[in-house]
């Protein structure tokens, strides 16, 4: 009886997938664009915990089975199918094209100048704010709020990050640089890197940290952090994130449960919640509770009419709150109220600080997790770096490097950063939804030239077509060379408007944009300055191989919430202090 009413259940689902797939294929026709079918939605939940079992079994039933054999029904059910197929589907499809799934029609747009309109016209095509809702772990944020909510968060996000800003990241990026490098060429880690990608997002949290709060954290490294855990655990069974940054790690590392269940239910204190994702929300709660003090200490500044701490929470605080709100609404979530001033309540100040932390911490630190495996597989490229930072530094030491002086000649260490985002950006697609009313999109080469699309429609700019396309991207798109950005006369590269967008693009790009590169170049030169960093080879294997796993390393990622390397801890890589001549 069960069994026979599971198979009746589940034909009946397949039955009205099918059913849903079809209609939505009618609708695709409408439009006139190339159809892709899949029969999941790739952001559909249930696939998204099935997809890696069944890539598994794929790959043991046809193993070396190569990735274009594969029919586009699979492909592109895969969610890496964005990584893998880059600009092919440029060539195959056309710049405007169709995935259809019975969740819905997404459409997929890969050329330039349809993508800055589509930018520019945030009113018409926004930010699908339902899929970002996961972000509002502790309230509204400037990512997860309605067009009329929009304008006020992003006026109060946008002028957090200044110039001054920008100095104090430079400082104590290259701060945390040179701790890194001192923990990496110290026993027993100068034999090899215990974890390069904790160690880097270690780096990137003390640097958000410092620069948010103005609250400096000594480097520790991987193996420290592990003996840090330990004896917490051994010595605090409630609570072992004592410390604004300790909450914050664990937060972010373990974002995706946070986002899926409310931290208030993994904190209770149930018996059927593990012990790990019981911490897990503890953390959630303590960092709640620090940035509640920390708001607190800042409004109680500007009502005294004091400078406050001078980072980005006195920042976001007072472009969020002026001083007659700070004595009315204190820390009441008085939404209504605060949005007649268009200003910010407590809770959405919250919201945005997480934001901030969770958005502004990983995602540099994954791209330069990249870009030092990709380092590490080109010596050449660490040499074109090393001479630079010599040039420009002088032989000053580093803390004599002044970033007005040094940020803007450091165009080589800026060039890797862009080039290791143009290929590997954490971030590889660009969720529009049009707005209830119809709205028209010039296409070349289409006819008619014009596309009309449905109101409430999904379309996805294809940032990695574009920014792997050979008309925007000559001399070997595919390839990583950095040095593609430093132009014949010695400057940077100004990509053509709308083929290259790691930090979107429009009023709804990122405003952290200057804070991720300055952090990431001072990182480069605090390393590569004086020291290389090489792949320790395997046994029997020549240091030509050993480069080549790294690259295939990097190649071999998976998208989650952002991308990342598969096996990074399978590549051990070792940091050497740069020999002098003579």
């Amino acid at each position: 009886m069960i069994l026979s009413l599971t198979l009746a259940l589940t034909a009946a689902y397949i039955a009205w997938n099918a059913i849903r797939l079809e209609l939505n294929v009618c609708r695709a026709r409408a439009l006139k664009v190339p159809i892709v079918r899949i029969p999941f939605d790739v952001n559909n939940n249930v696939w998204v915990i099935i997809q890696p079992l069944v890539w598994k079994l794929l790959a043991r039933l046809l193993p070396n089975t190569p990735w274009s054999s594969y029919p586009d029904v699979v492909r592109f059910s895969h969610r890496n199918w964005y990584f893998t197929e880059k600009s092919d589907t440029a060539e195959r499809f056309g710049r405007v094209w169709a995935l259809v799934s019975p969740g819905n029609v997404h459409l997929q747009v890969s050329d330039p100048d349809v993508i800055r309109d589509m930018c520019s016209r945030w009113r018409d095509f926004s930010r699908p704010v339902q899929i970002y809702k996961m972000l509002a772990v502790y309230g509204p944020s400037v990512v997860t709020v309605g067009l009329q909510d929009w304008p006020r968060h992003r006026k109060a996000v946008a002028t957090t990050f200044n110039e001054s800003i920008n100095q104090f990241v430079w400082d104590e990026s290259l701060r945390q640089a040179l701790s890194m490098t001192q923990y990496w060429t110290s026993p027993p880690s100068s034999a090899a890197i215990p974890d390069m990608e904790e160690d880097i997002r270690s780096l990137s949290l003390n640097v958000l940290a410092a620069t948010a709060f103005r609250e400096p954290y000594a480097f520790r490294g991987s193996t420290q952090l592990l003996q840090d855990s330990s004896n917490d655990n051994k010595n605090d069974k409630v609570n072992n994130t004592r410390t604004y940054r300790d909450a914050l790690r664990v937060v972010n590392k373990h974002a995706i449960p946070l986002m899926l269940i409310p931290y208030r239910y993994l904190a209770s204190p149930i018996p059927i919640i593990p012990q790990a994702l019981a911490r897990i929300g503890r953390a959630a709660v303590s960092l709640r509770g620090f940035l509640t003090s920390m708001v607190a200490a800042e409004t109680e500044a500007l009502n005294r009419g004091e400078a406050g701490s001078g980072g980005l929470m006195t920042h976001l605080v007072r472009s969020a709150l002026d001083q007659e709100t700070a004595h009315r609404i204190g820390f009441a979530d008085d939404v209504k109220s605060a949005s007649k001033k268009g200003l910010l309540s407590f809770d959405e100040i919250l919201g945005n600080v997480f934001l901030i932390n969770f958005a502004g911490h990983d995602t540099t630190a994954v791209t330069l997790s990249f870009a030092m495996m990709l380092l590490a597989a080109r010596p050449d490229v660490q040499e074109w770096l090393h001479d630079e930072i010599v040039a420009v530094s002088g032989g000053r030491p580093v803390a004599e490097w002044d970033y007005h002086e040094m940020f803007p000649r450091l165009l080589r260490c800026r060039a890797v950063f862009l080039e290791t985002l143009r290929l590997y950006a954490p971030i590889i697609g660009l969720p529009k939804l049009s707005s209830d009313k119809p709205q028209t999109l010039h296409v070349p080469g289409r006819d008619g030239d014009t596309l009309v699309v449905p109101p409430g429609s999904e379309i996805y700019p294809l940032l990695l077509c574009v920014q792997t396309d050979p008309k925007y991207w000559p001399d070997e798109p595919r390839k990583w060379k950095p040095a593609r950005w430093i132009t014949q006369e010695g400057g940077l590269l100004v990509p053509e408007l709308g083929s290259y967008l790691p930090w979107a693009d429009g009023p709804q790009g990122c405003p952290g944009k200057k804070f991720s590169q300055v952090e990431a170049v001072a990182v480069l030169a605090g390393l590569f300055g004086g020291h290389r960093v090489r792949v320790v080879p395997r046994r029997g294997e020549s240091e030509q191989q050993a480069r080549g796993r790294a690259q295939a390393c990097a190649d071999d990622v998976n998208y989650d919430l952002l991308l990342r390397m598969n096996h990074a801890d399978g590549v051990r890589l070792q940091v050497v202090e740069t020999e002098v001549d003579g």
